[in-house]
């Protein structure tokens, strides 16, 4: 056997073993199909158009939560839990010269967050929208521009209030541990460790699933848009852990840090709209639940359908074939029954008369 054959032979069972796997995972074919669809829709290009917007609101959003935090509430604790939240998510985010320029730039990123947002907001709803192969820009442009500001709204005040309540609730184990087995023990910092993990997966699910229905305006199964969620939340967790491992061992390097912080935000965007946009594949592919598009209030994947009247056509009764050896007969003297529309109709004993007077002309068999 020529190594020719011997490559193809390997190169055939190789195949049949991977249609084998995908036909008895259903987990891996489905991630074959949205990888596919993901590759079909062009969501490398999407992804790349959703970054350039997302970078700059980010700094945009960042800011003004400290804005808000720092002269609304003016509580050191709440402008400490936005810190380690922005800079767990975010590894190259400056938070500290974010939280210095908080007195000069409210009026600023009043003006400017809501340009900057509505752009990235219209971006990642172009996009998912794109996956879904549904219209990217739906509706009018200034209702468009309205409900768009409506979801940048509603995206701020849910992580707001997730981090409000993440915050609480390590503050009471805090002080749980506190009054129990004491702040500095052990036991005590395992646990609040481990919570500290469960509420941020927590928040990073709940915005993921608003990511994914919210934003595209989309009605989705709770079944059909867990795994996708699921799925950015612990792909956003290892982005998170990957970046900072990688930055680390940069941060030597004195030529790094002159684009260390715009060029690793750039990266670490890039890689979380790839994330989400394959998600939204997965969710496109998948087959659970029906999925309503809140624009057109139809189910996606439903062709639009116009009814139209059209006369119907009568149908003819064919009489059935005679016996061999029976002698042939005339038609019977039975009622055909009734088919068509009404107008077309005709009483059963007028059609007998008609054929009785042919019978009587010396017709002989039936009228050719």
């Amino acid at each position: 056997m020529t190594a020719t054959a011997r490559t193809s032979r390997r190169a055939g069972g190789l195949a049949r073993g991977w249609a084998r796997a995908r036909h008895r995972y259903g987990w891996l074919d489905h991630l074959v199909r949205a990888g596919v669809h993901y590759d079909r829709v062009d969501g490398g290009r999407l992804s790349a158009g959703m970054t350039y917007y997302a970078f700059y609101a980010v700094f945009a959003l960042a800011l003004l939560g400290f804005v808000i935090l720092g002269h609304v509430f003016d509580t050191p604790a709440a402008l400490r839990e936005v810190e380690r939240y922005l800079s767990d998510t975010f590894p190259r985010l400056d938070v500290s010269a974010l939280l210095d320029a908080r007195d000069t730039a409210g009026v600023i990123v009043t003006v400017g967050l809501p340009l900057t947002g509505l752009f990235w907001i219209d971006s990642m709803r172009s996009s998912v929208r794109a996956v879904w192969g549904l219209e990217q820009y739906p509706g009018n442009f200034f209702l468009r521009w309205l409900i768009d500001l409506g979801v940048l709204l509603t995206l701020g005040l849910l992580l707001s209030i997730s981090l409000t309540l993440s915050f609480g609730a390590q503050a009471a184990l805090a002080w749980l541990a506190g009054e129990t087995v004491g702040a500095e023990a052990q036991s005590a910092q395992w646990t609040l460790s481990v919570v500290a993990f469960v509420l941020g997966i927590g928040v990073n699910f709940l915005l993921s699933t608003a990511l994914l229905t919210l934003t595209p305006r989309l009605h989705l199964s709770p079944r059909r848009v867990a795994g996708p969620a699921l799925m950015i939340t612990i792909g956003l967790e290892l982005l998170k852990t990957i970046g900072q491992v990688y930055f680390n061992l940069g941060a030597a390097n004195p030529a790094y840090h002159v684009v260390a912080g715009a060029v690793g935000m750039l990266l670490f965007l890039k890689l979380l709209n790839v994330l989400i946009l394959f998600a939204a594949s997965h969710a496109a592919t998948g087959h659970h639940g029906t999925v309503v598009d809140l624009t057109t209030r139809r189910p996606v994947g439903e062709p639009r359908t116009e009814v139209v009247t059209a006369p119907a056509i009568p149908t003819v009764k064919e009489d059935p074939p005679a016996e061999t050896g029976a002698p042939e007969t005339g038609p019977a003297e039975t009622e055909a029954p009734e088919t068509g529309p009404p107008e077309s109709r005709r009483p059963a004993r007028r059609r007998y008369d008609f054929r009785s007077r042919q019978e009587r002309g010396g017709a002989g068999s039936r009228r050719p």
